[in-house]
């Protein structure tokens, strides 16, 4: 891509929150306060297309940054909410003193909190919502600003009441439901309680549903009216939410189970999304610089210091031009372009550093918005290339290497994809998905999902190899009353891709409990497993080494001591298992000046705050090798040095591979330049023979041309006998015409109108010789150029040419040709090779006196060619000279009666001037010449 173009398909916005600056705090202040809140709000930004509420209000009930999610979910637009107030607004009034009471908790202790309330959309329904709410503070321990992640409990809240009202047919319910003594022992429960038990393995007992606290629940209960209490139980490693139910009408308990895993390990998964969100800012492996409108520096990550060699600089308030007075007047025009609302980018630019040093930089500039959705500055991602660049001009192999590994990589923070689906009919025949569903089945936007449907989806659905039924998929079983829980389908979408489908589905019901729809959820295993996968093997350590790195890694505390190694490295250190390296210190593994120079890195790279890169030779089994290993801090979530993370490479074959690399490119050069040597040799051998068969070729052109010529000449003398012959017979009639005016004269009978018919008819025979030299001169006047001309008219002047030739010799001539074509060339040229055909033929028939002698011309297509034949009945030509009667100067007939160029010439002017094929076969009586165009 060219420099300074605009991004294609990458049109979203970096929306910044309301301005936290103030006319009485000083610059530097200012500056680290608004980079705080720019950093939440680039979270927001990168949550902007996330199917997950989110929103962030001021302590004065302003509303800040909100995503699209957050929208649809209240029903205001941006801009409706920027001008409203949330304590007044969008909550009702009997949760404001309960609101406050935990905002009041949350500054206090700075963790986060979770609770329910409610929300008055615009079109003043009420919906119940769960927020998962963030404080940010100043340096002074004032709030900020809060941030929210908000879920809509609607559909939770409406199963809890469903569960109240349908509690009269626990045996059916898909859900475990138990029910107990006041004393807590277990006195009856549905066969669904048994079901998920099993699933778990946690045997049969199903008083493991019953809460440990029970007793104080029932002592706290007044025991005169019916009510219930909502707690969290842990089984194994699944998470249940539990309903419980007291009436004074009978002396039980009666539990409600439902499994809320999913849910839980959804709120985990957010969670590391934020901590991952955090790393990326403060270790984004790429070169990242933020600005305001004026080009002062914001924030910037570690990488961009370290790309442009500005130390430990603290850039934040300094003018981008200050830093960098040799920026290019193109790169700062491309920056203004950006302060103007455009995205650019460039693959490579120079930069032309202060010091004289050259640098290949690919970047790119996005605009990010404040809270009135204007222009607030530019974020710029730049990639020092300058290594890549040289390797590019070395080596093509190498040059791909490199750009692969300086491909900008990109931190993707989204949730699994889950896809949803409800069919709010029995049979299942209307279904809908979200985006999600739509994205996994591979069809568009908005379509219906059914298989009942009468225009039915195109994906297919097998299991165990087998095609499924639409009665029998998940959502129309559950639409009919048969829950269906953990079902895997495989789904083959309408552009042949495929993929397996985790399914799961429940039956709607309506007042009367009967079926009226059904609601499923479908996720793709393989990501699942993937994130479980990844779950275990972290150990829920986020900063977990993945023991199949191909390199050693490991993980310290601040006293030095290996905490967690891989594999790898465990290997490398002569040991067995990485449990045989933990809790050990470099001093327990390598020798005392290694150990004293790791541990100096360590206490540096934990001082500094700074990653760190260095490149050392070891001595491994007596062999030298060269590692570069990268060192960083570890922090806690409040910031605070816990240790170090190392990850060390074994670059030595790629030292030697750069060495051998030199070595075959002095080999290679000094190959090219004996190579040009004797190129140069052979060119000039080359040029000579050239030159000599360039004469050798014109000498055979004019011989080609000498013979077309004579041919010529040939045909002209025939041609001259032929009009003689024409001319006989009009020159006696003239002559008689001339005697019978002077009888009549003589006679006293010349009348005006008997001398008018005399004179006309000698006008007639008169303008037919005039027409006769008129055709001859025609036909041997030759062509300057290829036009387009009717075959038939061609045919036909040959024919006349020789016509009263023929049929003095007594020859009968035919032509057959039910169809005119046309074709492109030198139409007297091919009339004159038919009409050497024709005296071929001619002389033939004269030489053997052939009795009824005849010529048969015929003109068709044929595959898409002009085809003309020529066949007499003459007798063929003998199967010893077939092979020879197109070369020049042969003749059967001796030298005394022909030149034996006749057919040469025809042959030459059909194929080499028309591009077409003149052969000959013998064909029963006679010899058939046929000419294709």
């Amino acid at each position: 891509m060219k420099r300074g173009e605009p991004l294609k398909g990458e049109g979203k916005k970096l929306r910044i929150g309301e301005d936290t600056r103030s006319t009485g705090r000083n610059k530097q202040h200012s500056s680290r306060v608004k980079g705080s809140e720019e950093e939440i709000s680039f979270l927001a930004d990168l949550l902007e297309g996330s199917d997950q509420p989110f929103g962030i209000g001021y302590p004065d009930g302003r509303i800040g940054h909100v995503n699209g999610a957050f929208e649809r979910l209240t029903g205001y637009s941006r801009e409706e909410l920027r001008a409203m107030n949330w304590n007044s607004s969008l909550t009702p009034p009997e949760w404001l003193d309960r609101e406050r009471a935990i905002r009041e908790e949350i500054c206090r202790t700075g963790e986060s909190v979770r609770y329910e309330k409610e929300y008055i959309r615009k079109d003043g329904a009420r919906i119940p919502v769960e927020l998962l709410v963030h404080v940010k503070k100043d340096e002074a321990g004032s709030p900020l600003y809060y941030y929210s992640f908000i879920t809509d409990i609607t559909e939770r809240k409406r199963l809890d009441n469903q569960i109240q009202r349908l509690s009269y047919f626990p045996q059916f319910n898909p859900n475990p439901i138990v029910e107990t003594d006041y004393a807590g022992r277990v006195t009856v429960c549905n066969p669904a309680t048994h079901k998920v038990l099993e699933s778990i393995g946690a045997g049969a007992d199903p008083g493991l549903f019953v809460p440990a606290d029970l007793g104080t629940i029932l002592h706290e209960w007044d025991g005169k009216s019916e009510a219930s209490t909502i707690c969290e139980l842990s089984i194994g490693t699944r998470v249940f939410r539990e309903t419980i139910f007291f009436t004074p009408q009978f002396p039980v308990v009666r539990i409600y189970v439902h499994d809320i895993t999913d849910i839980r390990n959804a709120e985990k998964s957010l969670r590391e999304n934020e901590e991952r969100l955090r790393l990326f800012i403060e270790h984004a492996p790429a070169g990242l610089a933020m600005f305001d409108r004026d080009m002062r520096y914001l924030n910037v990550s570690r990488r961009w210091l370290t790309d442009y060699r500005l130390g430990d600089r603290d850039l934040r308030g300094l003018s981008h031009y200050e830093v960098f007075p040799e920026i290019p007047e193109e790169w700062k025009e491309a920056q203004r372009r950006g302060l103007a609302g455009e995205e650019l980018r460039a693959e490579g630019d120079r930069f032309m550093r202060a010091d004289g040093s050259l640098q290949w930089i690919r970047w790119e500039i996005h605009p990010w918005h404040d809270s009135s959705d204007q222009v607030a500055g530019i974020v710029i991602f730049s990639e020092d290339i300058t290594e890549s660049k040289k390797a590019e001009e070395k080596i093509l192999l190498l040059n791909q290497q490199l750009e692969q590994r300086a491909a900008e990589s990109q931190l993707i923070l989204d949730t699994s994809p889950i896809g949803l689906a409800i069919a709010n009919d029995p049979q299942g025949v209307m279904i809908r998905g979200n985006p999600a569903l739509e994205k996994l089945l591979g069809v568009t936007a908005g379509s219906e999902l059914s298989k009942n449907a009468f225009n039915s989806a195109g994906y297919r659905v097998f299991k165990n190899g087998e095609a499924i039924a639409p009665s029998q998929l998940p959502m129309q079983r559950a639409a009919r009353g048969e829950p269906v829980s953990g079902e895997t389908l495989d789904i083959v979408r309408e552009d042949g891709t495929g993929l397996n489908l985790y399914c799961s589905a429940a039956t709607l019901r309506d007042n009367e409990g009967k079926p009226c729809g059904a609601v499923g959820a479908f996720m793709d295993i393989t990501e699942r497993k993937e994130l479980e996968d990844v779950v275990i093997k972290s150990q829920l350590d986020t900063y977990a080494i993945l023991d199949n790195i191909p390199f050693n890694a490991w993980l310290k505390d601040t006293e030095g001591r290996y905490v967690k190694v891989n594999w790898q490295f465990a290997t490398f250190c002569g040991y067995t298992s990485p449990k045989e390296v933990v809790g050990k210190t470099d001093m327990d593994l390598w020798p005392m000046h290694m150990a004293e120079a790791y541990c100096a890195d360590d206490q540096d790279v934990m001082r500094s705050g700074q990653r760190k890169l260095i490149e050392e030779q070891v001595v491994e089994h007596g062999e030298e090798r060269w590692f570069e290993t990268f060192k960083a801090p570890r922090f806690d979530q409040n910031g605070t040095v816990i240790g170090t993370t190392g990850i060390a490479k074994d670059i030595t074959e790629a030292k030697r591979a750069v060495e051998a690399l030199q070595s075959i490119r002095n080999e290679l050069e000094q190959k090219v330049a004996e190579r040009t040597w004797e190129l140069a040799t052979a060119l000039n051998d080359l040029r000579k023979e050239s030159s000599d068969r360039i004469q050798a070729l014109e000498a055979l052109r004019e011989q080609e041309r000498l013979l077309i010529h004579q041919g010529r000449l040939a045909a002209m003398g025939e041609m001259i006998g032929n009009i003689a012959h024409q001319w006989r017979q009009p020159l006696n009639t003239l002559g008689l015409i001339i005697q019978g005016l002077s009888m009549s004269e003589e006679l006293g009978e010349l009348t005006k109108d008997h001398l008018d018919e005399r004179v006309n008819r000698a006008m007639q025979l008169i303008y037919h010789m005039s027409q006769t030299i008129d055709d001859f001169r025609n036909f041997f006047r030759p062509d300057k150029e290829k036009v387009r001309f009717e075959m038939k008219q061609a045919i036909n002047n040959a024919l006349s040419l020789m016509g009263d030739n023929f049929r003095s010799l007594g020859i009968e001539v035919s032509c057959d040709s039910p169809q005119d074509m046309s074709i492109a060339g030198y139409p007297n040229e091919f009339s004159q090779a038919l009409l050497n055909i024709l005296m071929n033929a001619r002389d033939v028939l004269q030489e053997r006196k052939v009795e009824a002698p005849r010529v048969l011309v015929r003109l068709f297509a044929e595959d898409n060619r002009a085809v003309v034949t020529i066949a007499d009945n003459g007798g063929g030509i003998d199967r010893e000279i077939i092979g020879k009667v197109f070369d020049p100067y042969f003749t059967s007939k001796g030298p005394s009666s022909g030149t034996g160029l006749g057919l040469f010439i025809a042959k030459t002017i059909i194929e080499k001037n028309m591009g077409g094929t003149l052969t000959v076969r013998n064909s029963g009586e006679g010899a058939e010449f046929r000419i294709e165009v």
